[in-house]
C-alpha cells in the first residue's frame, strides 16, 4: 500500500533521481554551467500522487510506470521544459501513457509538475474520447488546453507546493488529502476532457530523431567499457553526421561530442559512486570510457559535479588511491 501524505527531498546526485518520482524512472544528466540542484515535492494522494520538481538544467531519459499514466507541465519557467523535442509552452500539457519512454529536458532552472494516476483511474478520469485518444500504452501526446483550465490547474498544483513548503505536515491528514485529491482530479479532467483543448502536432521528423538519440545512448551503455566518438555512433546507426547532429540538437539543444562528454562524465561517477568491492584507479575508469587528457578531464568532471573524482571516492566512503588524473584535478 502506497504511504500517504507529504514528503520532500533534495538532490545534488543525479543518480538519485532514479526511482525518486512515483510513477516514473528517470536517468538524469546535467547540462548545466554549475552543479546540479533539485527538490522533489511528493503529495500521495491514495492512488494518485503529485510530485512538483525544481531542478537546475538537465536531460533525462525516462520511462513510465507500465501502471499509471503521467501528466506532464511546467509549473514556473514555461519554455524550459522540453517532452521528446517539443518545448512545453504555457498550456502545453503532456500525457505519458503506461510504459512510455521519452526524452525529457530542462533547459534552465524551472518548477515542474507531474500528476500520476493509475490506469484505472485515467480511464475512467478522462472518458472514452481522451482515453482512446491519450493514455494509450507507450504513447506521449502533447495536448494545449485550454487557457482558463490551464490556470486553474496551475493555481491547484501552485497553492499545493506552497503549503507543502510552508506546513507539509497537513497532508498527514485525510481531510486535506481528500481535498486535494478531489480538487486536483477536477482540474486533470479539465486539462485534458474539456473544449478547448487541441492535439500539438510534433514535426514529421521528430520520431525519426527522438529514435536516432535513444539508439546512440543505448549503443553507449552497450560499449561503455570502449571510447565511443561521434564517428562510432554515426557508422553504428547508419546516420550521417548532420542526421546525429540534428537529432541531438532537436531533443537536448547540445551537439553529439557534448552529449558523449556529459553522458560518459556521469557513467564514471557512477562507476566511482557504486560499492563493489574492487576500486579501481580513476585514471583507469577515465580512459576507459575515452578520456585520453585527463587534467582536461578532471576540469570537466569538477565543473560538472563540484568535486574531483577522488573526493566522489571519498565521499562514498571508498579507498581512494591517487594517480595522474586525481593531481590534475
Amino acid at each position: 500500500m502506497q504511504r500517504a501524505g507529504a514528503e520532500f527531498h533534495r538532490f545534488t546526485e543525479p543518480g538519485d533521481a532514479l526511482r525518486a518520482m512515483p510513477g516514473m524512472s528517470l536517468s538524469v544528466v546535467p547540462v548545466g554551467t554549475t552543479s546540479y540542484e533539485a527538490s522533489l515535492a511528493t503529495i500521495r494522494l491514495g492512488d494518485a500522487a503529485l510530485n512538483l520538481c525544481h531542478s537546475s538544467p538537465f536531460m533525462a531519459f525516462a520511462t513510465t510506470d507500465a501502471d499509471a499514466v503521467t501528466l506532464q507541465f511546467p509549473v514556473e519557467a514555461a519554455g524550459s521544459l522540453v517532452l521528446n523535442g517539443v518545448t512545453c509552452r504555457p498550456g502545453t500539457i503532456g500525457v505519458c501513457g503506461e510504459g512510455a519512454e521519452l526524452l525529457l529536458a530542462s533547459r534552465g532552472a524551472g518548477t515542474h509538475a507531474a500528476i500520476v494516476l493509475p490506469s484505472r483511474l485515467a480511464e475512467t478520469l478522462l472518458g472514452p474520447r481522451a482515453g482512446a485518444m491519450l493514455w494509450q500504452p507507450g504513447r506521449l501526446a502533447l495536448l494545449q488546453a485550454a487557457p482558463e483550465a490551464w490556470e486553474r490547474a496551475r493555481q491547484v498544483v501552485g497553492a499545493a507546493g506552497k503549503t507543502v513548503a510552508s506546513v507539509p505536515q497537513v497532508f498527514g491528514t485525510e481531510q486535506p488529502r481528500q481535498a486535494l485529491r478531489e480538487a486536483l482530479l477536477q482540474a486533470t479532467r479539465d486539462l485534458v476532457s474539456g473544449e478547448g483543448e487541441q492535439e500539438v502536432r510534433a514535426p514529421r521528423s521528430t520520431k525519426a530523431r527522438r529514435r536516432i538519440v535513444m539508439a546512440a545512448d543505448a549503443y553507449l551503455r552497450e560499449n561503455k567499457d570502449r571510447p565511443i566518438y561521434t564517428e562510432d555512433l554515426c557508422d553504428a546507426l547508419a546516420v550521417s553526421a548532420s542526421s546525429l547532429a540534428d537529432a541531438f540538437r532537436a531533443m537536448f539543444d547540445i551537439s553529439p561530442h557534448r552529449f558523449l562528454k556529459l553522458r560518459r562524465l556521469s557513467m564514471i561517477r557512477a562507476a566511482l559512486l557504486s560499492h563493489a568491492d574492487a576500486v579501481p584507479l580513476v585514471k583507469s575508469v577515465a580512459l576507459s570510457h575515452g578520456f585520453w587528457h585527463l587534467g582536461q578531464f578532471a576540469a570537466d568532471y569538477r565543473a560538472t559535479f563540484g568535486e574531483s573524482p577522488s573526493e566522489t571516492l571519498a565521499r562514498a566512503g571508498r579507498r581512494v588511491v591517487p594517480d595522474d588524473a586525481d593531481a590534475a584535478a
